[in-house]
């Protein structure tokens, strides 16, 4: 089957151009001016952008967090992941109270059949003892190429202290690995006297998560990896001068972070509200309207921008007598306001904009995921995931989910998906699923049950 897009702007990896793209066999096979070329299948493309499947780098679905179950599972998060333009998800697998291997084969089970996209998954590592290190050489070596890492959360089991973390670094950094840490630093957060803190305000989370507990985190962490020479990506930025500093390093090292949406476009505002725990989320959101956010990013400050996506359902959210908001679950609903968001930090140039969302949620995600040789760009070669986008569709609210959630985004949008195409087959036309019974996702790494981990 080979389907031609005709008189689209095509966002390529440096540029912006009129251009033409062939697909056959699931692959691009042209780019550029093709003239006389025939297709079993044309789309035009006229008035639209034409672009690479966008990746999610971070998102949480189907899984337990604390005493709350997520509200999305894999069929309904890729399901409003494509329909956005988001042909790959990427999520984390968090080691149990098994092995991280047990851990892959169940969410693995999960996806496998039920997937709208592609999925990709960070490993999330907990126990430390030999076995498990071996058992990570060896998911490292069959092609898993991200290990997620947290400066905090010691009740929960997954605190990696800074000794660990450089020497994990040492181990597993020359064989490839690429580590993802959320850097919050636990002593910062410890030293927070929460004496005079009035817990039946959310506001209050700004003050036992403060700023400086990210800037401390990201630069110990910075220290270590440049010491060590890994390559170190920092999840969900939220301030200011962390990422400063972490463009300043990346002369130095292999050094990449991501911010997230309602890092950009929120505030300590909403927090402020009477509603205000419906927008906790870790780190919190910050005060100052974001503008100075939105001009780094505008300027190609971050790498990757990613949601963070950890939607809960609103009876989870209000599971509270007003009296601690602690107890309240964290985190943002995100996926389908993602391309939405990102597009506003450009859209007063629409082929930088296009070009923005190339970058940042398409060519940079797949070389951190270790993916680009198959996903991430209009190239000869790689997976026909491809996004045809209407900067100038009908306007309408963002749904950063399709189950029962609280919107994070309460913004209007006139991006329209006219199409996506998925390993070259049509999925979505004019913002729905062509067959929501049939998906057709796909896991983008070898099962464990092909490894010997033991």
């Amino acid at each position: 089957m080979r389907t031609l897009i005709r008189n689209g702007r095509a966002a390529l990896t440096d540029r912006v151009q009129d251009a033409d793209i062939l697909v056959e066999d699931g692959r691009i096979s042209a780019v550029g001016q093709l003239g006389a070329v025939t297709a079993d299948r044309t789309i035009d493309a006229a008035g639209c952008y034409v672009l690479p499947g966008m990746i999610d780098f971070h998102t949480h679905v189907d899984d337990q967090i604390g005493r709350f179950y997520l509200a999305d599972t894999y069929e309904s998060g890729t399901r409003v992941a494509l329909r956005n333009g988001i042909t790959t998800l990427c999520t984390f697998v968090t080691q149990g109270a098994g092995s991280l291997a047990e851990a892959m084969a169940i969410a693995r089970a999960k996806a496998e059949g039920h997937s709208h996209c592609d999925v990709l998954w960070h490993l999330t590592p907990t126990t430390f003892e030999p076995a498990d290190l071996a058992n990570l050489e060896r998911l490292l070596a069959a092609g898993y190429r991200t290990i997620k890492l947290y400066t905090t959360y010691k009740p929960a089991g997954i605190f990696s202290s800074y000794e660990r973390i450089e020497d994990l670094f040492q181990r597993l950094g020359p064989l490839g690995a690429h580590f993802m840490i959320h850097c919050e630093d636990d002593e910062v957060i410890a030293s927070v006297n929460p004496a005079g803190v009035d817990m039946s305000r959310a506001h209050s989370h700004t003050l036992l998560r403060p700023e400086a507990a990210e800037v401390v985190a990201v630069q110990r962490v910075l220290d270590l990896a440049l010491a060590r020479r890994t390559a170190l990506h920092v999840v969900h930025v939220s301030t200011l001068e962390a990422a400063e500093r972490l463009v300043r390093a990346r002369a130095q090292g292999d050094i990449t972070f991501e911010t997230c949406p309602q890092y950009l476009v929120l505030d300590d505002r909403f927090l402020a509200r009477t509603d205000g725990h419906h927008w906790l989320c870790s780190p919190p959101l910050r005060a100052d309207g974001r503008a100075a956010m939105r001009e780094l990013v505008r300027q190609g400050g971050a790498d990757i921008l990613a949601t963070d996506h950890c939607a809960f359902r609103p009876q989870d959210k209000d599971d509270w007598d007003g009296s601690d908001f602690r107890v309240v679950p964290n985190g943002l609903a995100g996926i389908g306001a993602l391309p939405q968001v990102s597009w506003k930090i450009w859209e007063d140039d629409p082929d930088r904009a296009a070009l923005g969302l190339a970058t940042h949620l398409s060519l940079n995600p797949a070389r951190r995921a270790g993916l680009q040789d198959r996903k991430g760009a209009l190239r000869f070669g790689l997976d026909a995931d491809i996004v045809v986008l209407d900067p100038n569709g009908p306007d309408g609210p963002l749904r950063s989910t399709l189950v029962p959630a609280y919107e994070s985004f309460p913004f209007r949008s006139q991006l329209s998906f006219r199409h996506v195409l998925l390993r070259g087959e049509p999925r979505v036309e004019q913002g729905l699923l062509l067959a929501p019974d049939q998906p057709i996702g796909l896991p983008l790494q070898p099962s464990t049950a092909s490894l010997s981990l033991t």
